[in-house]
């Protein structure tokens, strides 16, 4: 077979498709020059550079698209909202506000200037919102500036009330979603589903980007022409793994005798073999491409003595895997003898032995010779071999065509992750006949055409029919797709598949199957992938905690601190319980390690984790978790300011504002003295300072009761711990169980809203925008209904209309 494709144009078709007539677009072209064999060295660059441009062209072209199409003349109401705007608004930001954020010298982190239409105003609703925040709270303007009157505050507080409620939620705009390529962690699950081979990306594949805090948004997720490189080598080791070859096993070596070396005991050259006149042993040094079963064959003969047949063992890094009575009259009369064993792959060290040497002068002299060996395999057929070539060949050509046009419409339609059409089987039926007619066997023409699937756009992206003006529901194939990618982060199983396939994904049954997916142990990568990037938990095998200080804080340790907050996470999903409870908890998982991080009693030992009260300690939720506290902290000293930010981002869903540049960091100013809290109050006295900092230092300063690296601590350098906090209205709470208290009472509703953001953008693999926020209020109110119970909002998610629709283009 080849080992790699010789060319590819990823073809690109913006044509409307109708619900009848399936695309033919998005497929996988292999191009061969007539006069020479293809190529097994690599890519043609210049093909694969022609591919990587159209694909960035068509991305480019859709995304203008797509941009033009979201202009759209504003209502009569939403005219006055900006009339109202552009007559009382915008000049009094400019009067009261101008200072710091209105022009190209605004040093604040939102500029108004530019904020002249609705349209601009509902794209940047997040700072707006930021503005009610911090008007509501008093936090602006600052206390050394113009204040705004009571009459003042109460207009623009009004005025940004009804820019938010302009928009109608009786009709919810969907959105629209770029096509996504699949990430690392999708893409390693969907090659598990698809053909039973668990392939972990290597190193060297480019990583996946982050957007809106997640790994699985289509806007960052390009796909460099590395990556593409990278995904062709993966696909033919994928399939040379999956998919047997009879006729070609992947190794097939052959060496003289003579060509090993002698390990122990006596041989000399006897003609064209080894003589082993002692008990001995030869060696030799073999790569193994994949682990299975490998047929090993030796020629071999023997000088026998007494009625005792000559004895022949091999041995594969020195362990026994076979021996052999060699039944050969003489030296002369040679014979093949064999032995089939499993071999891991790597380097092996093969051996063969002579283990029954004897000689008596009246008796005889009995001796090995061994003349060549053979090391084939693997032999027979991988335990996925039947997943794929799930029909047998026929006798005649036309019944070969007919069996390999079966295997690529099943093959192609679980990775297309909707039915194949006539055209894509034909093109990888053509790809077929090519390999057949360079002399490839059945297994193996196959074998190269799924490879071309592999590295399809419709397998590697998330594709669903282009973006429009009106509304659309998903199609039931691409509603399955969106669910088991949310749910499971991989492709639909044959049950889901089926579902849609009888057009059953809506009403009770879609709910049903949103459950049983829930019920799923696939439901774990759900857990994992969504809590761990929420907490940002995977920043923290970079964080390194100062060994000095912090001795026995490894990476070790701070995995099982990561462990620890997805376990309670995951627990509460299992159990169905109250998103509060991830504040709230008064249990927690831990193990001997981290128990003693933590100085508890717990009667522990190893590394296993068990599930502990902490009722009697000073930690309950994520929020006193190692995990949180360590990522959040200095490497020498625990950190108010990014303590109280995270709470304020992933918590809160707030945007902290961007610092002064010309604001010195709190270590830069040498003139501060005391106490952390004491030089943080001292650098809170300017006025610029103290605008980025009242809110989000109360928050952080309440959990200084924890050290650098989440343990309890009362004093720091050598003072008690102050660990209260006062908002800016005055609001005043201390410690971490007043930090909770606050978050489940008067600050529960942003909690609630923050954590529904988050499970949207998840889910929909996109950053929300102004006409998002109907969906979360449904959401919300389902959940509320529940009493917010975690299923509660997945279901919501799965329900909401962004979820489910598309804007679609308009035909004539």
């Amino acid at each position: 077979m080849f080992a790699v494709l010789s060319g590819i144009f990823i073809v690109w078709n913006d044509a409307s498709r109708t619900e009848s007539r399936q695309p033919t677009d998005n497929e996988i072209v292999v191009l061969r020059d007539t006069d020479t064999a293809l190529s097994t060295t690599g890519l043609s660059a210049s093909l694969f550079n022609t591919a990587m441009s159209l694909t960035e062209q068509a991305l480019t072209e859709q995304a203008q698209t797509e941009q033009a199409q979201q202009e759209q003349d504003p209502s009569r109401e939403l005219r006055d909202v900006q009339r109202t705007y552009l007559d009382r608004i915008r000049p009094l930001l400019q009067a009261k506000c101008g200072d710091c954020h209105w022009g190209g010298e605004a040093h604040g982190d939102f500029d108004f200037e530019p904020e002249q239409t609705l349209d601009q105003m509902l794209r940047d609703a997040s700072e707006w919102k930021q503005v009610v925040e911090v008007v509501s709270d008093e936090e602006m303007p600052p206390a050394d500036e113009p204040q705004l009157s009571s009459e003042e505050k109460d207009l623009l507080l009004s005025w940004l009330d009804e820019l938010f409620n302009t928009v109608d939620c009786t009709d919810i705009n969907p959105g629209r979603i770029t096509i996504r390529r699949l990430n690392r962690t999708e893409y390693r699950n969907t090659i598990r589903d698809l053909t039973g081979i668990d392939y972990e990306p290597a190193d060297d594949f480019p990583g996946d980007d982050i957007g809106y805090g997640f790994d699985n948004i289509a806007e960052v997720l390009s796909l460099p022409p590395i990556l593409m490189e990278k995904y062709l080598d993966a696909a033919e080791g994928i399939l040379s793994s999956a998919v047997g070859d009879p006729e070609q096993p992947e190794l097939r070596r052959s060496f003289p005798a003579s060509k090993m070396a002698n390990l122990r005991g006596r041989t000399r050259p006897s003609g064209r073999s080894i003589a082993f006149i002692t008990n001995a042993t030869i060696t030799r040094r073999i790569a193994i491409p994949e682990p299975g079963d490998y047929r090993i064959r030796i020629e071999a003969a023997a000088d026998q003595a007494t009625d005792e047949l000559v004895e022949m063992a091999v041995s594969v890094n020195g362990n026994p895997v076979g021996q052999i009575s060699v039944d050969a009259a003489d030296n002369a009369d040679f014979h093949e003898y064999s032995v089939t064993t499993h071999i891991d792959s790597g380097e092996i060290e093969l051996g063969i032995s002579f283990v029954n040497d004897f000689y008596e002068r009246r008796r005889g002299d009995r001796n090995l010779f061994v003349s060549r060996i053979w090391i084939e395999g693997p032999t027979g057929m991988p335990s996925t071999h039947e997943k794929i070539i799930f029909v047998e060949p026929g006798d005649t050509f036309d019944e070969n065509r007919v069996a390999a046009q079966t295997i690529f419409r099943r093959f192609a339609s679980r990775a297309y992750r909707r039915p194949a059409t006539a055209d894509e089987v034909e093109r990888l039926t053509g790809l077929y006949q090519l390999a057949r007619n360079e002399g490839d066997s059945f297994e193996g023409a196959v074998r190269f055409s799924l490879q071309a699937v592999l590295v399809s756009p419709n397998f590697l992206y998330k594709v669903e029919r282009p973006a429009g003006e009106n509304s659309r529901l998903l199609t039931n194939y691409e509603q399955a797709t969106a669910l088991s990618y949310f749910l499971w982060s991989t492709m639909p199983d044959d049950v889901l598949f089926q579902a849609a396939f009888e057009d059953r994904l809506s009403g009770d049954e879609y709910r049903l199957q949103v459950q049983r997916m829930m019920d799923d142990r696939k439901y774990s990568a759900f857990v994992d992938n969504f809590f761990s990037q929420w907490f940002q938990l995977r920043s923290l095998p970079g964080f390194e905690p100062d060994p000095e200080l912090f001795p026995g804080v490894d990476g070790r340790l701070r995995q099982f601190m990561a462990e620890e907050t997805v376990r309670l996470a995951a627990d509460i999903v299992a159990r169905d319980a109250s998103v509060l409870e991830l504040l709230t908890a008064d249990y927690t998982f831990v193990n001997q390690p981290l128990a003693n991080h933590y100085g508890m009693a717990a009667e522990l030992s190893g590394d296993d984790f068990q599930r502990v009260s902490v009722q009697q300690t000073n930690r309950s939720g994520i929020l006193t978790h190692a995990s949180i506290l360590t990522l959040t902290s200095n490497p020498t000293r625990t950190s108010p300011v990014k303590r109280g930010k995270w709470i304020e981002e992933n918590l809160l869903g707030e945007e902290p504002k961007f610092p002064d540049p010309d604001i010195m960091a709190l270590e830069d100013q040498t003139e501060l003295t005391g106490t952390l809290r004491q030089r943080m109050e001292q650098h809170r006295t300017d006025p610029a300072c103290a605008a980025c900092h009242h809110t989000m230092d109360a928050l952080g300063f309440s959990l200084e009761n924890f050290d650098a690296v989440g343990r309890w601590r009362d004093e720091d350098e050598g003072l008690k711990v102050d660990a209260t906090g006062e908002l800016p209205d005055g609001t005043v709470f201390n410690g971490a169980p007043g930090l909770q208290d606050l978050l489940t009472t008067r600050m529960q509703e942003k909690f609630l809203r923050c954590f529904a953001e988050k499970l949207l953008i998840y889910a929909l693999g996109r950053g929300l925008e102004y006409y998002d926020e109907c969906a979360i209020d449904q959401i919300l109110q389902k959940a509320a209904a529940e009493d917010y119970r975690f299923s509660a909002f997945v279901i919501a998610v799965t329900e909401s209309e962004p979820f489910r629709k598309r804007m679609e283009q308009e035909t004539e």
